[in-house]
């Protein structure tokens, strides 16, 4: 190939010509950049098309095509990488040797182990929401479908290859906190019959090994819960009604499917008692919907409060607030039952109801640490100048704890109740009066970085009376939390109330975030800080002999790189949560864990979309939570603690130094969220008070989408090169004996694979004024040359594209030491397989980045307008310069309105007028010419932005 440029494709040329072409265009372009540095394929391939749309040998419409294809093949083959690693294959055939290689260490075991073993939750799901959801339910279902199949034959991969082209790549149209709820419903529904399905393999095991007992077991080795509408960290606009609708729905729903089940079961001699349970538990479901409907009213109207309040406490024969009494009956039952068969359902409804309770799965509430402070300021006598974190707070806290006296409270406490921490207290205290008396609710709170918030938490818990079923888990993912989350921990142990609570609970909770550590201080430092700290947790408990509590570790992660997802199979995603070495720490120390993760939204809720992948998942989750991993003694990451403990301050300082960094704060502020659909019901933006900007301001998952679009996925691999740089003979001679340092290394591999220098050079020159001043001073003569000089002109004071280059420059020197070390490990082909496999990658970068130069060039040559209507010419391109193209065409449109507005209302008028049509004095030709293109533009970045992020099989 020459480095001119390859024949471009005829007109009625189909997309995959197209997409050869740019692919083609790409090689020839990066085999000139082998020759000279400072050639950008990427940037090149981008304004060759926004010339090749100038000229009319291309449009706008097929550029969106090109990308529409680009895109559908990266989705094709997220699907295959979906079904062959992350999908995991664990045969879910009753008579394989699954359950037998699972509970391989009971053999033999007294059958009093065995119960207590079985009856416990080793490991949890925990359904999480947040702003995950860029595919479309549609697309959901096409992926999930293709993953499905045990065999994929051609026409099979035909067939979704047609419903593929047939969707968009968006989100479906505003997505509710309903919507949410929702979606994350039917994947429970799924995941507790992948449970119940390997609970029903576990009796069939007791059965045969414990014929005289099997039937008092009810096995529960994996819980079910979800936070999806319990959520409130960082968002106001979840009322507390809403809460108590979303409760009581999903119980009137559990309810139901109680009593439904057990109706297919009441036959023979326990026909008559299992047919009143069962109208008992269906009219238990019909108060429960009654109520909820109540609660879905406006409850900012004291009347609709009053009236739903009343219906939820009030007798009624048909309430039930606990389950002890159907499971006193089922338990009868059992001992009547007909034949083994119906022993075994029953036991299976039994197991459900124990693991359920009334809701259709364990629910999490979450508030921010500073929600708490604010609640417990007055009452712990702590003044505006006062540190929250002094250890006196502490001891006020606990002091306060063990003298407080129970205060009742009802719905209207709730109503009047200002104070976020104390209203969801209070939820939580109704919750337990009048909905279920038995399940636990986990209290989470985010950003805990002070023990006294916990033990403030425990004092208002008490106040209320919910001590007893409430598990208050601090959150740990800031840096200085997962810092001093060891210390945080060994602090609140040593205070007696603590203690006591935690024994009367049966259990210690605390949540580990893999997601705001990440943005916060690089995914692969937090990573080894989480290990860190879970190890600290287990020697502060060792340490002062509490082995007599369950250790509950919810590790809270997405399904991205940026969030803690792992790229490889369901085994290694849960080592990379909690590693081997650490989960030996806990079994020598004698701890019982009960080790949870969160599956996220769209992306997440893929792994339970249909009950063959729902039983894949769960099969593999519990084969892992029975495995009795040993720590590898001869590990060097471990043995050569100096050297790890380097490696992490290397880390963490680069990441904390790039997330200050002023051109890192530009280029993630500058245009980045305008690429991005709204994928949920959570704002991208903290919901605060406080004024916030750059990357501090933006959540957790569109912070790292923009890293995604951007083709740098800086918090993954960023800082690695730089660190193992230090020592790089040293590295390779670890990684090449540590498994701990192999994990660490496939994840970086990965990140690497998928940043891109040139992709994210080329974002700088839609936005350099020398870009646009040359291609005036090209055009002299030509009708454009103003317009780019109107560009150039408005672009002159940017720092956009001076940032963009510097902060690649800041990026590259990483990168350079990091793919030596790189190719070393991987292979001498590692750059160039690199280089190959991302140019379709390259290819959506460039059809986007010519339609961002589309649509300034489009702001350009808007006409003039005059003053009365507010509005600068300024002001249009600071709209196109933040992509707010759809904002841009909105006041586009109010200026130059399509049509006369008065004319069609006038039409009445009689006398006879020489204009042949009155509404032709709008301004059509603007808008076919301008408005609409800037619409579809907008319509098509964000699109191709979906596109993107499936080459990193998640968003955000």
């Amino acid at each position: 190939m020459t480095d001119e440029m390859a024949p471009m494709p005829n007109d009625d040329a189909g997309l995959d010509a197209w997409t050869r072409w740019c692919a083609d265009q790409l090689e020839i372009y990066e085999q000139t950049a082998q020759r000279d540095p400072m050639t950008n394929s990427v940037r090149r391939l981008a304004h060759q098309l926004f010339e090749a749309e100038r000229a009319g040998d291309l449009n706008i419409e097929k550029i969106a095509d090109i990308a529409k294809g680009l895109s559908d093949e990266a989705l094709l083959a997220r699907a295959d990488e979906f079904k062959q690693r992350r999908c995991v294959k664990v045969s879910a055939r009753p008579d394989d040797a699954f359950i037998d290689d699972m509970l391989a260490t009971l053999d033999g075991a007294p059958f009093a182990t065995v119960q207590q073993d079985l009856e416990r939750a080793r490991a949890g799901i925990v359904f999480t929401a947040h702003p995950t959801f860029a595919m479309s339910r549609r697309l959901r279902a096409i992926i999930a479908d293709y993953a499905d199949a045990d065999v994929v034959s051609d026409a099979k991969r035909q067939e979704i290859t047609a419903a593929i082209r047939a969707e968009r790549h968006a989100p479906d149209d505003k997505i509710t906190l309903l919507d949410e709820h929702d979606a994350a419903q039917e994947a429970i529904v799924n995941a507790k019959a992948a449970v119940r399905d390997v609970n029903s393999e576990i009796l069939d095991w007791a059965r045969g090994n414990y014929p005289l007992d099997w039937k008092k077991l009810s096995p529960t080795p994996i819980s079910v819960a979800s936070w999806v509408g319990y959520d409130l960290d960082g968002r106001t606009d979840i009322h507390w009604g809403q809460t108590f609708a979303i409760r009581l729905q999903e119980k009137a729903d559990q309810l139901n499917a109680y009593g439904v089940a057990l109706q297919a079961l009441a036959m023979g001699v326990i026909a008559s008692e299992g047919a009143a349970l069962s109208e008992k538990l269906i009219a238990a479901s019909a108060l429960a919907a009654e109520q909820a409907e109540l609660f879905r009213k406006d409850l900012d109207d004291a009347q609709c409060v009053t009236e739903a309040a009343n219906h939820l406490t009030r007798d009624d024969p048909r309430k039930m607030t606990s389950l002890e009494g159907a499971i006193e009956i089922i338990d009868r039952l059992i001992e009547k039952a007909d034949g083994d068969a119906q022993v075994k359902d029953l036991c299976l409804l039994r197991s459900d109801m124990r693991n359920y309770g009334l809701g259709a799965s364990r629910i999490h509430l979450r508030i921010n640490a500073a929600q708490v402070r604010s609640a417990l300021s007055a009452d712990l006598g702590i003044e505006a100048n006062r540190r929250f974190i002094d250890r006196t707070a502490l001891k006020d806290a606990a002091q306060k704890a063990k003298d407080v006296s129970r205060r009742r409270i009802n719905i209207a406490s709730i109503f009047l109740e200002e104070m976020t921490a104390r209203r969801q207290l209070m939820l939580c205290a109704e919750f337990i009066k009048h909905i279920d008396a038995d399940t636990p609710i986990r209290f989470l709170i985010a950003e805990c970085e002070a023990p006294a918030t916990v033990m403030g938490t425990v004092y208002l818990a008490r106040l209320y009376g919910i001590e007893h079923r409430v598990d208050i888990s601090p959150l740990f993912e800031t840096p200085d939390a997962l810092e001093q989350g060891g210390r945080f921990m060994a602090r609140l142990l040593d205070e007696e109330a603590f203690v006591e609570y935690i024994r009367a609970r049966g259990r210690v909770a605390v949540q580990i975030g893999f997601s705001d550590s990440g943005r916060f201080m690089g995914q692969m430092a937090a990573n080894l800080a989480t290990e860190r700290l879970q190890i600290l947790l287990a020697r502060a408990l060792s340490e002062r002999d509490i082995t007599d509590v369950e250790v509950l570790i919810f590790n809270t992660h997405g399904e991205s790189m940026g969030r803690g997802g792992y790229p490889g199979d369901l085994n290694e995603r849960f080592d990379h949560l909690i590693t081997p070495w650490t989960r030996a720490r806990y079994a020598k120390d004698g701890l019982q864990t009960n080790l949870e993760s969160s599956w996220q939204g769209g992306d997440g809720y893929l792994h339970f979309a249909t009950p063959n992948l729902a039983a894949t998942s769960v099969r593999a989750l519990c084969q892992w939570s029975f495995d009795a991993p040993a720590a590898d003694g001869d590990d060097p990451f471990y043995g050569d603690i100096n050297y790890s403990w380097d490696l992490f301050r290397v880390l963490t300082n680069w990441q904390e130094k790039l997330f200050d960094d002023d051109d890192y704060q530009i280029v993630i502020g500058a245009f980045g969220p305008s690429m991005l659909f709204s994928t949920g019901s959570r704002k991208l933006r903290r919901q605060s008070g406080a004024v916030v900007t750059g990357p501090r301001a933006l959540r957790a998952i569109p912070h790292n989408a923009i890293l995604q679009q951007m083709a740098a996925p800086a918090n993954v691999a960023g800082g690695f090169g730089t660190a193992g740089g230090v020592e790089p003979d040293r590295l390779r001679d670890y990684a090449n004996r540590s498994a701990r340092l192999q994990q660490v290394l496939k994840m970086i591999t990965h990140a690497r694979r998928l940043t891109s220098m040139p992709a994210l050079r080329a974002y700088a020159y839609p936005f350099s004024a020398s870009l646009w001043i040359s291609k005036s001073a090209l055009d002299n003569a030509g009708d454009d040359a103003p317009a780019f000089a109107e560009i150039a002109a408005n672009l002159r004071d940017s720092q956009t594209a001076t940032s963009i280059h510097r902060l690649a420059d800041l990026f590259a020197a990483d990168l350079t030491p990091l793919d030596r070390i790189l190719s070393d490990l991987t292979g001498a082909n590692f750059n160039t397989d690199r280089r190959d496999h991302r140019r379709p990658l390259h290819a959506l970068h460039a059809a986007r980045q010519a339609l961002i130069m589309k649509g300034i060039y489009l702001a350009a040559i808007a006409p003039r307008f005059s003053q009365r209507h507010d509005l600068t010419r300024q002001t249009l391109f600071e709209m196109a310069f933040g992509l707010r193209f759809d904002e841009l065409a909105a006041v586009l449109e109010d200026v130059f309105p399509a049509h006369e507005a008065d004319a069609a209302l006038l039409a009445g008028v009689e006398e006879e007028s020489d204009e042949e049509d009155m509404q032709m004095h709008g301004y059509p030709a603007v808008h076919a010419e301008i408005i609409e293109p800037l619409r579809q533009i907008h319509r098509s970045i964000r699109e191709i932005g979906v596109g993107i992020a499936h080459f990193y099989g998640a968003f955000g």
